[in-house]
C-alpha cells in the first residue's frame, strides 16, 4: 500500500496494549478477522494467538484498547485480512488504519498483600459469592459457591456440572502431577460461555499458582476460616509446596491439554495465566 493510499485511510488510535498483544503484533505481518462484536473485534494470528481490539477501557494481556470505534465494523466479514506493520495495523475492508505508535504497554501491577485484611476479605468473599449465586440462579459452577463456603442454598442436589466439578476439585491431588493433569483434562472445555466454565476455573488455578501464591501464604499463616472443607486446606498446602520445576511442568502440561481440547481463546487465556497474566 502506497503512502498516498495510507493517507486516505480513516485513522483510529490505540491507547494501550497488553504485553502479549504487543509482543505478537510486532512479530507477524498479518491476521484474520474472526469475530465482530459491539465491544470490539477479535483477530487471529498464526499460529495460535487471538488479539482483541477493544472499544472499552478494560485492559488485558491480549487486548489492544482503541480510542474510538472502527467505523461500520459490524459489516466486516469474518476471515477478512488485516495487515500488520510497525506502528499499527490496517483493515482494508473497512478502510481503517489503527495506530499503535503512542499506545502504552499494559501489564498488571504486582500483588499487594498489604491491601488484604482477614475479616474484610471473608465478608467480601461471602457477599460476592451470595450475589453471584443469586444472579446465576444456581446455574453452572455458581452452585459450587454455597457448598464450598457453607452459605444458604436453594437446592440440596447440585446440578450435574457442579457435581462433577466438585468431585474433581476435592479429589485433586496436585502432588501427583500426572493424575492432577488427567483430572483437569476432564474439566477443560466443559460449561457454557465464550470461555467455558471449566476453562475459567483452570485460569483461576494457574493464576493463583503463578501470580497469587503470596495470598495462599497469607491465608495459611492467618488461618482464615472462610472454607470449612479440610480438603481445600490440604490443597492449599500442596500448592505452597510446589517447587519451580514442578510448577513449570504443570503449566506446560495443562497448556498442551488446553490447545488440544478447548477453544483457541480459552487456551490463550490459560497460557497467559501460566505467565501470571490476566
Amino acid at each position: 500500500m502506497t503512502r498516498q493510499a495510507e493517507s486516505l485511510l480513516r485513522q483510529v488510535a490505540a491507547s494501550a496494549w497488553g504485553t502479549i498483544a504487543q509482543s505478537i503484533l510486532t512479530e507477524v505481518d498479518s491476521a484474520r478477522l474472526v469475530g465482530i462484536t459491539s465491544r470490539g473485534i477479535f483477530l487471529k494470528t498464526e499460529p495460535k494467538w487471538m488479539i482483541f481490539l477493544s472499544y472499552e477501557g478494560n485492559r488485558g494481556p491480549m487486548t489492544v484498547n482503541l480510542r474510538g470505534e472502527i467505523p461500520s465494523s459490524r459489516e466486516l466479514t469474518p476471515g477478512g485480512l488485516v495487515r500488520i506493520t510497525p506502528g499499527g495495523l490496517t483493515i482494508p475492508e473497512a478502510d481503517v488504519q489503527v495506530s499503535t505508535s503512542e499506545a502504552t504497554i499494559w501489564e498488571p501491577h504486582p500483588p499487594a498483600i498489604q491491601a488484604f485484611r482477614p475479616a474484610e476479605c471473608v465478608t467480601r468473599l461471602k457477599t460476592f459469592s451470595q450475589g453471584a449465586y443469586r444472579q446465576k440462579k444456581a446455574a453452572g459452577l455458581s452452585d459450587l459457591l454455597p457448598r464450598l463456603l457453607e452459605l444458604p442454598r436453594e437446592n440440596d442436589q447440585p446440578n450435574v456440572i457442579a457435581r462433577d466439578f466438585q468431585e474433581a476439585i476435592l479429589s485433586l491431588d496436585i502432588s501427583d502431577l500426572s493424575s492432577a493433569v488427567e483430572k483437569l483434562d476432564h474439566i477443560l472445555g466443559r460449561g457454557a460461555g465464550l470461555t467455558p466454565s471449566g476453562d475459567d476455573f483452570l485460569i483461576g488455578l494457574l493464576l493463583t499458582l503463578n501470580r497469587w501464591t503470596v495470598i495462599l501464604d497469607w491465608a495459611q499463616s492467618t488461618k482464615v476460616d472462610f472454607v470449612r472443607q479440610p480438603r481445600i486446606y490440604s490443597m492449599v498446602e500442596q500448592l505452597l509446596n510446589f517447587n519451580e520445576q514442578v510448577l513449570l511442568n504443570f503449566n506446560e502440561q495443562v497448556i498442551q491439554a488446553a490447545y488440544a481440547k478447548t477453544t483457541t481463546l480459552s487456551a490463550n487465556l490459560i497460557e497467559c495465566a501460566a505467565q501470571g497474566l490476566a
